[in-house]
């Protein structure tokens, strides 16, 4: 019986601690459309072509939500083997 309890705590742990691993990158996701000028990458200016940043915020939300749906998948093991 301890170890089935032993098990149930290691994979509670293991997948606590990947849930806390996808929240950190899912808050780390970068949105910063970027341009080749004179052979260096250079962040793109909001002004001059707005439909890229607008489309580098949806592809950030998307791997942001993403990440968040396999944190929040991992809570919920964590939490129902506790």
């Amino acid at each position: 019986m301890a170890t089935v309890l032993g098990i149930f705590a290691l994979c509670t742990l293991l997948s606590g601690g990947a849930s806390a691993y996808f929240w950190y990158q899912s808050s780390k996701v970068m949105i910063m459309p970027m341009e080749m000028d004179n052979g260096e990458m250079q962040p793109t200016s909001i002004t001059s072509h707005p439909d890229e940043w607008l489309q580098a915020v949806y592809l950030g939300i998307e791997k942001s939500g993403g990440l968040n749906k396999k944190a929040a998948t991992f809570t919920a093991i964590a939490v129902s083997l506790s």
